[in-house]
């Protein structure tokens, strides 16, 4: 394990961070062509193909944004103090969070009323009687994807004495030791053990929307994935290991997943653990296992294959890494506005989603380049530092 010392910046962390995030336009896209999906402006005809590349996704996806914001977690402390840390945590998590949900959500909530007629009046209106009208999705209120931030901000909190412990000289030695021994054979596949211990006896009880009380099984799933992207950027034998091993996992994965959708696929429900209508014990136990088996084995493959291949710098890395998080708060209501013009088209599936992904992504790109990055004033709101400076720049992941 590394000490201390300054290290290189680990340009692979920061590319997964930008493909990571980069990876929700093109799920978010998909959803619009799926039954019952969120948001909810629906494509008349669904998509089998894009249902197959959302349920795939949906597997790893979310816990990969997770490892990424642990290892980035790991490089902002080697230069914050606990109050400094803290301090940029909730001006980066929570500010932006609170002005999202005030300014940027309630407009692409106001799409979806219109699209679905729960709605028909002015979004002057429509604003006004927003703290009236319930919680999302029967009702108004919503906090859509920045339910994020909110989970990230508590991922913060939550793992300090985690952290703290691992930096003091107990701690270290105690991860140097540990990070020897699981570096050697296949130890590292281990960790997907916990993830199951703590699936099965919640997944069951809270399969749960993402609103802090009914998500006990993701909220704990994705905390341990936080923690251990912090535990992997402290070891260097775990990163060199995760490197090694990068073919035999994503080997491992491709296995998984096909045993996933062999065994639980249903093309109406998707991945369930429920057999002829019924769910029993054995398929639920197993339902759990193969899927966080699934999870760990794609998102050490993703790790692997990054440290080989994308561990070096680059302009277009700069510049994406620093836009990544502004994009992420703006992107979800320009696809809605995208959607709520296109979806109505008479257009071939495979066209409209094209121009949905692209259309998003070149506004979300124009609005960061002509406004979120050059207005004083509204960096903050998006989770970027008041003016530019070097060392305000994100960490590695971070």
């Amino acid at each position: 394990m590394t000490t201390r010392t300054t290290r290189p910046r680990r340009h692979d962390f920061d590319w997964l961070r930008v493909i990571a995030f980069g990876l929700l336009i093109y799920f978010h896209a998909a959803v619009a062509f799926l039954p019952r999906g969120l948001p909810m402006i629906q494509n008349d005809q669904s998509s089998i193909t894009l249902r197959l590349f959302v349920v795939f996704l949906h597997e790893f996806r979310l816990g990969l944004l997770f490892l990424v914001s642990g290892i980035g977690v790991c490089f902002a402390l080697r230069h914050r103090d606990r109050l400094t840390f803290f301090r940029n945590r909730a001006r980066r998590l929570l500010l932006p969070l609170v002005f999202g949900v005030i300014f940027i959500v309630p407009p692409m909530v106001y799409l979806e009323m219109r699209f679905l007629g729960r709605f028909t009046g002015s979004f002057l209106e429509f604003y006004v009687a927003v703290p009236f009208n319930g919680v999302y999705p029967n009702g108004f209120l919503s906090w859509h994807h920045y339910w994020f931030v909110a989970y990230l901000f508590l991922f913060c909190i939550l793992s300090w004495p985690v952290f703290s412990y691992c930096r003091s000289i107990t701690g270290r030695r105690l991860l140097a030791r540990w990070s020897r021994r699981l570096a050697r054979g296949y130890w590292l596949y281990a960790f997907a053990l916990p993830l199951t211990i703590v699936e099965i006896p919640l997944r069951a009880a809270f399969p749960g929307f993402r609103d802090l009380i009914h998500d006990w099984a993701s909220f704990s799933h994705w905390f341990l994935l936080f923690v251990a992207g912090f535990i992997l950027a402290e070891s260097t034998p775990l990163l060199d290991r995760a490197q090694a091993l990068r073919k035999p996992s994503l080997a491992l994965a491709i296995l998984a997943t096909g045993l996933l959708f062999a065994t639980y696929w249903s093309p109406d429900a998707g991945l369930t653990p429920i057999a002829d209508g019924q769910v029993s014990l054995s398929a639920y136990l197993g339902f759990c296992a193969l899927r966080m088996a699934n999870a760990w084995l794609w998102l050490l493959a993703c790790l692997g294959y990054a440290g080989q291949h994308l561990n070096r710098p680059s302009g277009t890395l700069t510049y994406l890494n620093e836009a990544v998080y502004p994009i992420f708060c703006l992107h979800l209501t320009i696809l809605v506005a995208v959607e709520y013009l296109v979806v109505p088209l008479s257009w071939p599936t495979a066209l409209k989603y094209a121009v949905i992904t692209t259309a998003t992504i070149v506004i979300a790109l124009t609005l960061y380049e002509l406004l979120l990055r050059r207005i004083g004033w509204i960096r903050p709101l998006v989770g970027m530092p008041p003016e530019s400076s070097s060392s305000e720049k994100p960490t590695s992941g971070e």
